[in-house]
């Protein structure tokens, strides 16, 4: 019995150190936004919002002593994500979104070009970085403006062996530049 306890005892501490790297959710989008308000209750068609990158699992990696260590991957479709977020910000902006294309001031398409997170086994600095890339073209009066929203973000949490732990950065990353494109929009 005492042989068994030297066995379990290595075996039970070697498990519980391993990283479990599961799917990331993302939450919906949450009443965030309280930035500025649309004057004269505009009206704006969004078009639609795509995921064009080209690896639409992938949104990051570990990195443990300058190496990759394993990837982090989402089962979210992003762009029904962002599409729900965007509507719900642009509403509680003061936007008309129920119009069409035609009845509209503005018509929205958004390109969702990247996300990437990194953790890094650093200690005492930030050990999470993170990005999200987005293209947005508005069409309004025969004009075609194209803007860049590049939200980045970095902190520091506690070492974990968990991919979960990640999913409230990438939450705040993703209602961040919800709330960026809507406070830009409602300059128009």
């Amino acid at each position: 019995m005492k042989h068994l306890l030297f066995l379990l005892l290595p075996l039970l501490f070697f498990s519980g150190c391993t990283y479990k790297n599961e799917a990331l959710n993302l939450a919906s989008y949450k009443a965030e936004y309280t930035g500025p308000i649309s004057k004269n209750k505009k009206t704006i068609y969004l078009r639609f919002v795509k995921d064009v990158r080209s690896d639409k699992e992938s949104i990051g990696y570990l990195l443990q002593n300058s190496e990759k260590l394993a990837t982090l991957y989402s089962n979210v479709n992003f762009a029904d994500k962002y599409t729900e977020g965007l509507q719900y910000a642009l509403n509680l902006a003061g936007f008309n979104t129920d119009a069409t294309s035609r009845a509209s001031s503005m018509v929205v398409e958004v390109y969702i070009k990247n996300i990437e997170l990194v953790y890094n086994d650093k200690n005492f600095d930030k050990n999470l970085q993170g990005e999200i890339e987005i293209e947005v073209i508005v069409r309004s009066n025969n004009e075609v403006i194209t803007q860049n929203f590049k939200q980045k973000g970095g902190k520091w949490i506690a070492p974990s062996f968990n991919s979960k732990d990640l999913e409230p950065f990438l939450y705040s990353l993703f209602a961040d530049s919800i709330n960026d494109i809507v406070a830009k929009l409602t300059r128009f």
